[in-house]
């Protein structure tokens, strides 16, 4: 089984603990150029409470699940 990955998620950046569906069902607007949605419409939950919210209580989204959140783990 591959691992779960997602053009949206860096490893090393980003909380271990966050999905998205994009992680699952990855899909792109044309498979020929290789190019993804430039808006970001992707529900993300964490893994640790399955919710939109994190063990902090605050919102988990890309550009909040990064280093400096207490919860967030590399």
């Amino acid at each position: 089984m591959e691992p779960l990955a997602s053009p949206k998620i860096t490893v090393g950046t980003h909380c271990l603990r966050l999905r998205t569906k994009t992680m699952y069902v990855p899909s792109m607007l044309d498979a020929s150029e290789n190019a993804y949605d430039p808006y970001d419409s992707s529900a993300y939950w964490c893994l640790d409470t399955q919710t939109a919210f994190g063990p902090d209580g605050q919102p988990v989204r890309a550009d909040v699940c990064q280093g400096g959140r207490g919860c967030c783990k590399f």
